[in-house]
């Protein structure tokens, strides 16, 4: 008779265990998945970033270059 309530507390206090666990382990998870920052889109080029890589790709050619260079520096200077 003993030997009966001792392994019947044994896996009352096991399953209970188990539950907290179970139910502890959601809950990190679900606050670690809200507290991580939202992904951010990558960075977009900018023009002047676009404007060299044509150049060094030999898409236009050093008065092209130069000239856009000088466009887009007027215009930062609108702004």
């Amino acid at each position: 008779m003993m030997h009966s309530m001792a392994g019947a507390a044994f896996w009352s206090v096991t399953v209970l265990v188990l539950w907290v666990a179970a139910v502890g382990g959601a809950a990190w998870a679900t606050v670690r998945m809200i507290k991580r920052p939202p992904a951010r889109p990558p960075a977009l080029p900018s023009p002047l970033d676009i404007l060299e890589r044509r150049f060094a790709a030999g898409e236009i050619t050093r008065e092209d270059f130069d000239d856009a260079r000088a466009r887009l520096r007027e215009h930062e200077l609108d702004v």
